[in-house]
């Protein structure tokens, strides 16, 4: 940010939060979604709910950690774009 732009601080503010809240609630929904339950749906070796060889639950888990990595990734991406368009700059 150079010292002749002025910046909104107030809007940018609003922005930030507003998008953080929203990525907060979508992680939420990702943990309490895939990962929670996966931990009540342990199957025992040789039950019917293994994929691969590996048990529902852990894929389960997996899918979890994989989208919470690429939800990080695009949280990065909007959080950039939004100081790009309040001319903020790290």
């Amino acid at each position: 940010m150079s010292a002749s732009t002025p910046v909104d601080r107030e809007g940018y503010k609003r922005a930030f939060t507003a998008a953080t809240i929203v990525f907060f609630i979508a992680w939420a929904i990702i943990a309490i979604g895939f990962h929670l339950p996966a931990k009540s749906l342990y199957a025992p070796p040789g039950s019917p709910e293994r994929i691969n060889g590996a048990p529902l639950n852990w894929w389960m888990i997996q899918i979890s950690i994989a989208l919470g990595v690429v939800l990080a990734f695009i949280y990065a991406y909007v959080i950039n774009k939004l100081d790009e368009k309040f001319g903020i700059e790290a």
